[in-house]
């Protein structure tokens, strides 16, 4: 699509311009005249609230421009608010402060093996990427830290190192077992409260639209921007927004900035372009890819559109919402695995979200089926009781309705088969293979021989330091347990008991939100066909084609990533654009 000229490239997404909207709104493109009437103006046009908005928004006020926020919700904060309102930083001030080298060549050289990792060459010119690839890269690394610095110094900010809090240490990276990556650990911060505790994404939100009152920015909620408005050459001079008192023009004299959410809620684009289907997501409602077709009809090139930050899912939840509270971000337990339909392991289960949940998309050419859509958490008595309450398992054994049980392996498959049954017109009609039980016994056995000895031979569960760290956050011992704590070598792996009963909970692919959308360069300018860039149009956040691809370096990534990418924008505009007066 990137090489069809830029009138083919508006009509095919124009046409499709409904099917990106929820609310059935026309998101487009128009040509305004010169005498055209608005009803607002400023030097600069920011849509959206998280993060990524606020951060454009700050840092353009920063540099002297009158700053409208537009957000389509009725509240400020998007998917950041609800978010742990962590930022994965690199070369951050804190371990500076601790004399940690994060050097610039070995950081990127650990992204790009995380981001590329069908293309990385360590001793390839441009490691094995194309210059556009790596120059995001750059600009990250480049950018990311003074960034945070700039708003901490602007007092709109308190940063400080985010720890794990069971292990009162820096949290270790998602992929720290690669030997690109020499700072493992420590490049996560977090918000700091007025009562010196650390924060989640409210808390984050909150300092941000504190900050941006302070510097009289004004942010207009309940306004949907639908439209682009540019001119003869193709200029973004300012946008329409659709609002309940009808359609409103604001003028950006100098530039708009997108900050906007993904698409995870628009089920059109889902089934579009999602691998294996997303069954739910953790984003707010209004992450509806609004921004896939509003630039589009502008011109801008798609990047790869079925990119996500994904994590596993409680089905039966999905059901009923796809509005979902939380992830699966890391399931509870040692005496607990995951299987397929044929009752086979397919995934280390204590591998990162992100990474974890692409096991969902595997496609089987043989049998034309993705053996793994949806995946089984199978555990006994002992991770019930001794990690019961820990999301997803209930407070009680029996004590949720998404929780499947059998007093034998066997029985347990039975009753996961007659739960399918009740639900095949939602998932394709999967169902258990005939050999379900008997390869779950087998699996079962050969799982808890790697426990007694302390080694996963079929996917390194503990083998990495993320797997057992982490375990420590998201599987806590309850103090109450009546089975003993863990006495193998892995604190990742026990042995199932012989006996039953054991449970299972169904696990289906999600996503916190997705990340597909309009290409950008390294100054965040967004890019038309011929990969130029849209006079006046800028992107950051899950509304754009991830600078990382669908790597995932750390936690707080995502929302890094949106605020880097904000802050390079709101400088790059700056350098662009002069304030038109007329």
């Amino acid at each position: 699509m990137g090489k069809r000229k830029d009138r083919l490239t508006r009509r095919r997404l124009l046409a499709g311009a409904a099917g990106a909207t929820a609310a059935g709104l026309s998101l487009g493109a128009c040509t305004s005249r010169g005498d055209r009437h608005w009803d607002l103006e400023s030097d600069v046009v920011v849509v959206g609230s998280g993060v990524g908005a606020c951060t454009a928004a700050l840092i353009a006020s920063r540099n002297g421009n009158g700053v409208r926020m537009l957000e389509k919700a009725a509240e400020p904060g998007g998917t950041t608010a609800k978010s742990a309102g962590v930022l994965w930083i690199p070369n951050n001030f804190t371990l500076r402060e601790r004399g940690i080298a994060d050097e610039r060549d070995a950081c990127i050289r650990y992204m790009a093996r995380f981001s590329y990792p069908d293309r990385y060459a360590p001793g390839a010119p441009g490691l094995g990427l194309a210059r556009d690839e790596l120059a995001l890269l750059e600009a990250f690394y480049d950018n990311a830290a003074p960034a945070t610095e700039a708003l901490m110094d602007m007092g709109a900010l308190r940063l400080a190192e985010w720890r794990m809090f069971q292990l009162d240490r820096p949290a270790t990276d998602y992929l720290d077992d690669v030997p690109e990556n020499k700072v493992p650990a420590g490049r996560a911060l977090a918000p700091v409260a007025a009562d010196g505790t650390i924060g989640l994404g409210d808390e984050l939100i909150r300092q941000l639209t504190e900050a941006l009152s302070g510097r009289g920015v004004e942010m207009h909620l309940g306004h949907r921007v639908t439209t682009l408005v540019q001119d003869e050459q193709g200029r973004v001079l300012g946008v329409e927004a659709a609002t309940d008192g009808g359609t409103v023009s604001v003028r950006a004299r100098r530039a708009t900035v997108f900050a906007t959410g993904g698409y995870a809620h628009n089920l059109s684009l889902v089934r579009r372009h999602q691998p294996a289907y997303l069954y739910g997501s953790c984003a707010k409602e209004v992450s509806t890819g609004d921004f896939i077709a509003i630039a589009g009809a502008a011109g801008a090139a798609m990047g790869d559109l079925s990119g996500a930050w994904r994590t596993q899912i409680v089905l039966d939840e999905a059901l009923v919402s796809r509005y979902l509270a939380q992830g699966v971000f890391y399931p509870p337990g040692d005496s607990m695995i995951q299987v397929n339909r044929y009752g086979r392991r397919a995934v280390d289960e204590n591998r990162n979200y992100n990474d974890r949940t692409e096991v969902h998309a595997v496609y089987d050419p043989t049998e034309a089926e993705y053996p793994n859509q949806l995946m089984f958490m199978i555990y006994d008595q002992r991770t019930a009781e001794t990690f019961a309450g820990v999301y997803p398992l209930p407070e009680k054994p029996d004590g949720g309705v998404h929780v499947i049980r059998g007093d034998t392996l066997a029985g347990l498959g039975e009753a996961l088969d007659r739960r399918l049954a009740e639900i095949e017109n939602e998932t394709g009609g999967l169902r258990l293979a005939a050999d379900f039980a008997r390869n779950l016994e087998a699996t079962v056995q050969r799982f808890n021989g790697f426990a007694v000895a302390g080694r996963d031979a079929d996917f390194d569960r503990g083998g990495a330091a993320y797997d057992s760290e982490w375990h420590a956050v998201f599987s806590p011992r309850r103090p109450d347990s009546p089975w003993p704590p863990n006495p193998y070598p892995s604190v990742t792996m026990h042995p199932f008991r012989d006996e039953g009963p054991y449970y299972a909970i169904i696990l289906a692919a999600g996503a916190l939100d997705t990340n597909g959308g309009p290409l950008i360069d390294a100054g965040a300018r967004v890019l038309n066909g011929q990969g130029l860039p849209i006079p006046g149009l800028y992107g950051a956040g899950n509304c754009i084609a991830s600078p990382s691809r669908d790597a995932y370096y750390g936690a707080g990534h995502t929302l890094a990533m949106s605020l880097t990418f904000a802050y390079i924008a709101a400088n790059s505009l700056q350098a662009d654009t002069a304030v038109d007066g007329g």
